[in-house]
């Protein structure tokens, strides 16, 4: 009987002993299951993806060399006056610290200057002569001309009794312009350090796409018909002009009229000796005061692009001729008897357009009707495009006595306008693609919620290769090559740090992820975790 009692005692030992067994190894898949494959899958698949950035290379942006290399030829038939023309240059512009300028000298027949004698022919000889590429700069000593000539063509026509001083005025105020070119690229980089100059504050921010809104305001229609073709004009003045900016940028030219909008300040009323024994004076201090009453009807803010706004006010006869004075009290140099013009920085610019008084005299007769009046279209369009040139950074060359600039011919732009634009527009871009890069890498280094695509990381890298490329294209004096790569650099940039991807997770950071989280986790982990000691005292 005891040998029966010995027998079940050891078969429920060895019972309870494979139990034990059974519960430990369940309690080891479990730990197993969740601690070592649940665990990692949950924080893999919570993780926020962040592709890998160079942010070394970025961070060394700010040690990156930007400069241009210029080459500029003086052309002389005398050997000792052009050797010691380049000498005194190159001494003058050795300090640049954006050019890198390749000064050099050659000579050119006596026989060949000789026989020009006006700015045509000059340009004649240079452009047929030399071979000079965008950036490139020709001095040519002009025998028959007796005061200094900038041409059309990148070229410099100068007397023979011109002296080495002069010439370097020319190109540091009119051509190279570099003091305007290191404030925009400092004002860029340290903007609380260094304020804008004038021409920095009127031109428009770089852009891929330009909106032009050509706008006629008629306030009387009814006794005023403006005879305009704002379509032929645009396609025979604006058109063509802008066709010679198409590398720096597109542009979209609308045209609206708008009537019944008469100004929102009454002018000053000043008697002078005029037939009609006054005219209507517009402060320059309240100038701004009309823009805003425009900017409501003009609809320029369609397009996500900048808006350049060309207005032409025609002046009702009850309130011509209305002219604009200085804030010294004295009229505004006026374009005619009938045009005035003012520029707004960075919106755009409005004529005034004061009807002809026989327009008004004959209007005043009809009770019923309208007289016609055509506004002078070259004028108004001349200004429009003076105004452009401003607002879009073509350089208005400053005055020197002595020197003389080749007029237009047509409506073409002079070459060293369009590169001094291409260089401004290019230390624009290029330093507002480092100074993106830099910002967008600092953001997303601090916040680690951030989600960084694949399309962000190539866009950030394909910007980060682009600035160098360009860089390295305008250290070389391929101008036109590191514009177009600036421009790229710049809005590729730009994509990158407004991709709306980036603003994915930036409100869900990992504190609220471990609060959704944990109540879901912590009743599953308690039986697992404490199921751990059992373990260890199953095996130790």
């Amino acid at each position: 009987m005891s040998n029966m009692n010995t027998n079940s005692e050891q078969v429920v030992d060895n019972n309870s002993c494979i139990d034990e067994r059974y519960r430990v190894y369940a309690s080891i898949s479990f730990a197993i299951l969740l601690i070592g494959i649940g665990v990692p899958l949950w924080w893999q698949t919570t993780a926020v993806p962040r592709v890998p950035l160079p942010y070394t290379g970025i961070s060394a942006l700010s040690n990156l060399n930007t400069s241009i290399r210029s080459r500029i030829l003086i052309a002389s038939s005398s050997h000792a006056r052009g050797e010691l023309l380049t000498a005194y240059i190159k001494n003058a512009l050795q300090n640049s610290t954006l050019y890198k300028l390749d000064i050099s000298y050659t000579a050119i027949p006596e026989n060949r200057v000789n026989s020009a004698f006006s700015t045509h022919e000059h340009e004649k000889i240079a452009s047929t002569t030399f071979n000079l590429r965008a950036g490139d700069l020709l001095l040519l000593e002009a025998p028959n001309l007796y005061t200094i000539v900038i041409g059309s063509n990148r070229t410099i026509f100068f007397p023979v009794k011109t002296n080495g001083a002069k010439l370097v005025q020319i190109l540091s105020q009119v051509i190279l312009r570099e003091k305007s070119l290191v404030l925009t690229r400092d004002a860029l980089t340290e903007p609380t350090k260094y304020s804008l100059d004038e021409e920095n504050r009127r031109r428009f921010p770089a852009s891929s796409t330009f909106d032009i809104l050509l706008t006629l305001v008629n306030p009387h229609p009814e006794q005023l018909k403006v005879k305009w073709n704002l379509a032929a004009l645009t396609k025979d003045y604006l058109e063509p002009f802008l066709n010679q900016l198409s590398l720096m940028a597109n542009f979209s030219v609308k045209s609206q009229w708008l009537y019944l909008m008469p100004l929102d300040i009454t002018p000053k009323q000043i008697p002078d000796s005029s037939p009609s024994g006054k005219h209507y004076a517009l402060l320059e201090d309240i100038l701004p005061q009309l823009i805003t009453p425009l900017e409501k009807k003009l609809a320029s803010q369609v397009s996500l692009y900048p808006c350049i706004n060309l207005v032409m006010y025609i002046v009702p006869c009850d309130g011509s001729p209305l002219h604009i004075y200085t804030r010294t009290g004295h009229r505004s140099k006026p374009l005619n008897n009938y045009v005035e013009a003012f520029l707004s920085p960075r919106w755009g610019g409005v004529v005034i357009s004061n009807p002809p008084p026989e327009a008004c005299k004959e209007a005043s007769r009809l009770t019923n009707g309208t007289v016609d009046v055509i506004p002078n279209h070259v004028t108004m369009m001349g200004v429009f495009l003076a105004q452009l040139k401003l607002l879009l950074g073509i350089p208005q060359p400053d005055e020197l006595s002595g020197v003389i600039i080749s007029p237009l011919d047509e409506l073409n732009l002079r070459a060293w306008e369009l590169d001094a634009l291409l260089r401004i527009r290019a230390i624009e871009q290029l330093t507002s693609a480092k100074l993106t890069l830099q910002s967008l890498a600092q953001l997303l280094e601090k916040i680690s919620n951030i989600v960084i695509t694949d399309t962000v990381g190539n866009r950030i890298n394909y910007a980060l290769e682009l600035v160098q490329r360009a860089a390295n294209k305008l250290h070389d004096g391929e101008l036109e090559e590191g514009f177009v790569l600036s421009k790229e650099a710049f809005l590729t940039a730009e994509a990158a740090f407004t991709d709306p991807s980036l603003l994915a997770l930036l409100y869900f950071p990992d504190d609220q992820k471990y609060a959704v989280y944990i109540p879901l986790f912590l009743p599953v982990m308690i039986p697992v975790l404490l199921s751990l000691k059992n373990i260890k005292r199953y095996f130790f």
